[in-house]
């Protein structure tokens, strides 16, 4: 991916109208103008979701309501935009129209001269999914402009997206050993988080110098965020409401990587914790899978996963990812690796307080594994879309249908 030149990272409109002002504000392949908002016929929003899936290559801002100079590229004045109903409506045609789905984030920054108006700044980070297509066709920027790739290009990118792939697998793989190392057993989940490609290995080198108090800070905001999941998401059913690390004591120690905190119930190691000098996240947890009895008058036992367990932990990694990527200033891409072991013939574990169903189904094979990749912007968000390409397959197989999956309506 490209080297990012400068983009303006505008948190109000004084700041705004202060740099363009300066004269310094241009267009470069990373940062685009438009002077006014996308219409509402059918062009206008294949044209809004072309410019944005364009800028998901490497990463870039497009701000509405600055108009520019075409010979030069500069801002030439501010165009406030009517801002009523403008991010929504943004928000739902590019879900709708950029294949894959694209997260990314829009903002207003209001006019204080007249609060129904502003600017929109929408900020697009390097997607993991890159490149993306609009009514079948691939997009990407030159310099100033929106292009069509090439296949060339489309097929380069693609095999970059396989290599990352290949990396969680090996971020995936040294997390088992690592559960074996500690006698994990065999019904483990591991989850590996890293940034893709680790462009700062040192990224909290500093940090984890007192990794014990700074992880533990982590770790505990985590949980907060975790726990802050809405009854109205489709994540409630499967993520425990009292979301945290339950463990009667909790072991820090600096590791070759960075720093992890072993936690322990009774004698035993229960999960483990270890976030790299990279920022890389890995989480080790036991037994979850089990056995229980069918019925108190019948000898059989039936062998379960604890879902909600599982999603809670898993959601819990992620949270610490996005911990970290905040008090480090990360953005960009993370690769992402799950894999529960132990997962022959499981069923579904029955809550009555929860979702139920009539007929569970076994699961056919010995473990269950997943490699996908989301951006900062989606792990500092509503995780129900990265938990969806997680789980969505072993639910589906479980017999628990798409209870993740989100289908917006466009306006």
């Amino acid at each position: 991916m490209t080297r990012p030149r400068r983009s303006w990272t505008w948190q109000n409109w004084a700041q705004a109208a202060a740099d363009v002002a300066s004269g310094e504000v241009h267009e470069h392949q990373q940062f685009e103008l438009k002077r006014e908002t996308y219409g509402t016929a059918e062009s206008a929003k294949r044209e809004l979701a072309k410019d944005v899936a364009a800028l998901a290559v490497d990463g870039g801002t497009l701000v509405i309501g600055i108009e520019e100079n075409r010979d030069s590229g500069r801002a030439a004045g501010l165009t406030p935009v009517e801002l009523a109903g403008q991010v929504e409506r943004i928000q739902q045609v590019c879900q709708n129209r950029v294949d894959p789905p694209l997260a990314f984030t829009a903002t207003d920054l209001v006019n204080p001269d007249d609060p129904s108006t502003g600017l929109i700044v929408i900020d697009v980070p390097p997607s993991p999914f890159a490149p993306h297509q609009v009514d079948g066709r691939y997009y990407g920027r030159a310099d100033r402009t929106v292009r069509t790739l090439s296949d060339p290009e489309v097929i380069r990118l693609h095999r970059l997206r396989d290599a990352s792939e290949d990396s969680i697998l090996d971020d995936l793989e040294r997390a088992r050993r690592s559960a074996a190392a500690l006698d994990l057993g065999l019904s483990t989940l591991a989850v590996a988080i890293t940034p893709i490609p680790v462009i700062r290995p040192e990224l909290v080198r500093d940090e984890l110098a007192d990794g014990n108090k700074w992880l533990g800070e982590v770790a505990n905001a985590a949980q907060d965020r975790v726990r802050r999941i809405s009854d109205g998401s489709p994540l409630a059913p499967l993520v425990m409401q009292s979301a945290s690390f339950p463990f009667s004591s909790r072991n820090g120690y600096a590791t070759p990587n960075g720093f992890a905190f072993r936690y322990n119930s009774r004698e035993d190691t229960y999960a483990f914790l270890e976030v790299a000098e990279s920022g890389a996240v890995t989480l080790i947890v036991r037994d979850v899978t089990d056995g229980a009895s069918i019925a108190r008058d019948r000898p059989e036992y039936e062998k379960f996963i604890n879902q909600y367990e599982a999603a809670t932990f898993t959601a819990l990694a992620l949270a610490v990812f996005a911990e970290v990527a905040e008090r480090s200033g990360f953005r960009g891409i993370v690769g992402l690796g799950l894999r529960l072991d132990g997962m022959l013939t499981v069923t579904p574990m029955r809550e009555p307080s929860r979702r139920t169903w009539d007929r569970p189904v076994p699961y056919p094979e010995d473990h269950y594994q997943r490699v996908t990749s989301a951006t900062s912007v989606e792990l500092d968000g509503d995780l129900t879309a990265v938990m969806d390409r997680l789980y969505g397959r072993l639910l589906r197989a479980l017999g628990l249908g798409d209870m993740l999956r989100q289908r917006p309506t466009e306006s």
